[in-house]
């Protein structure tokens, strides 16, 4: 079973924006936004609102159904 490789992949998706965050919006409030930490609030919540926009783009096809039900036939 390839469980632990898929939630390691998934945990690539968390832990590296993550780490970009912390490393680069320190910089980012301090030289960009002159130290005004509100500024660097109202980035997160349009990153999360553009976010939130781009899951209306992604098509589900129930393609990982399909493949588990032939799977199971295949048994």
């Amino acid at each position: 079973d390839k469980m632990g490789t898929y939630m390691g992949i998934f945990n690539f998706f968390i832990v590296i924006p993550q780490i970009l965050a912390a490393s680069i919006l320190g910089f980012v409030t301090k030289d960009i936004f002159g130290g005004q930490v509100i500024f660097t609030m109202v980035l997160a919540g349009c990153s999360l609102v553009l976010g939130a926009l781009s899951v209306f783009f992604v098509q589900d096809r129930d393609d990982a159904y399909k493949f588990k039900k032939n799977a199971q036939e295949q048994k």
